[in-house]
């Protein structure tokens, strides 16, 4: 909101003051001599002539005195008297540091279950997928959304998009070898062809992978909402090689992190037992760096990802994802 700007004041001459006959009884008037008679004409003569020229420059000269007028300083609030102190100046914002390592999500405890089961499942054709995802999708919203409202943060659904081969984004070409997330126009994108190859060889497997790919990229949708990603990408321009892949390392097991909350929050609806359970542990125990081809150490290697995503299922609370606080050997 822009600040209030007082009015100027109206100026005003004041009316020349005529004077009262004074009270009490009247006395008998004198005759006038010729030579006071004169004086006293001569006198009313120069009082007219002021008083009409005050006259002329209160009417003739508005514009001008207008001009001249002192105008009332801008100030937030109106002030009755001026004062000699310094105008205060507003608050400063949060440094990119404040923001990755004290969000306000850490602070909302764990967060609420959407209480939704896992939609149908069979990834057989690009539609059947997209509506997996489609069904999945409002479920992480209803979480997240009250979260967010808790944390007194920003929310918006995030897009859904299920692709095949190549398919140009804001962030660039997707090339069908993993789902990413693009906060450009807050859309994931997940490709077609890898969740039907990991139907085909082990289904249970490939629901293991869907749901905690989906939930991962909806972390780096957190991420984005509460600025922890544009801070997080703010602090990497100024660090070394190394620093920087320490920083994306940061960034990526924190989605994860955030992924597994919601998992571990929905497990009693999802649900998450049995086989599922089951296989969605062996999963985070082989996912990281370790199996990426070719190999770059930006992701978080096996034992750190099986380490966030547990501590995030089990403690179900974006606080036990602050990896900007961590020391670097548990985001290796």
């Amino acid at each position: 909101m822009g600040r209030p700007v007082q009015q100027a004041p109206t100026w005003q001459y004041p009316p020349i003051p005529i004077p009262q006959p004074p009270g009490g009884r009247r006395r008998k008037k004198k005759k006038l001599t010729r030579p006071i008679l004169i004086g006293i004409v001569v006198l009313a003569v120069l009082v007219l002539g002021t008083g009409i020229t005050l006259i002329v420059r209160s009417i003739g000269g508005g514009e001008a005195e207008a001009k001249q007028s002192p105008t009332a300083p801008v100030s937030q609030t109106p002030s009755e008297t001026p004062s000699s102190s310094p105008t205060p100046t507003a608050p400063r914002g949060p440094t990119v540091d404040e923001v990755v390592k004290g969000s306000r999500l850490y602070t909302i405890g764990p967060v609420a279950a959407s209480k939704c089961a896992e939609p149908p499942f069979a990834p057989v054709t690009v539609p059947a997928a997209q509506q997996y995802y489609n069904r999945l999708l409002p479920c992480l919203n209803r979480t997240w959304w009250l979260a967010m409202k808790k944390a007194n943060l920003p929310f918006r659904n995030p897009k859904a998009v299920v692709y095949v081969g190549k398919l140009s984004s804001p962030c660039g070409m997707q090339r069908s070898v993993r789902a990413a997330y693009c906060p450009a126009n807050e859309t994931i994108y997940l490709p077609f062809t890898v969740d039907n190859k990991a139907y085909t060889r082990n289904p249970v497997y490939a629901r293991a992978i869907m749901l905690n790919t989906f939930a991962h990229e909806y972390g780096h949708h957190l991420q984005k909402l509460s600025g922890i990603l544009a801070s997080s990408l703010t602090r990497q321009k100024s660090m070394s090689p190394n620093q920087q892949l320490t920083e994306s390392r940061r960034r990526e097991l924190q989605a994860t992190c955030l992924g597994a909350v919601y998992l571990g929050a929905n497990a009693a609806f999802i649900p998450m037992s049995g086989p599922l359970l089951a296989n969605w542990k062996v999963l985070i125990a082989h996912m990281g760096d370790d199996y990426a081809r070719p190999r770059v150490h930006d992701h978080g290697n096996r034992v750190s990802n099986y380490q966030w995503s547990i501590t995030g299922y089990n403690n179900k609370k974006p606080d036990s994802c602050n990896t900007f606080t961590a020391a670097d050997v548990r985001v290796n």
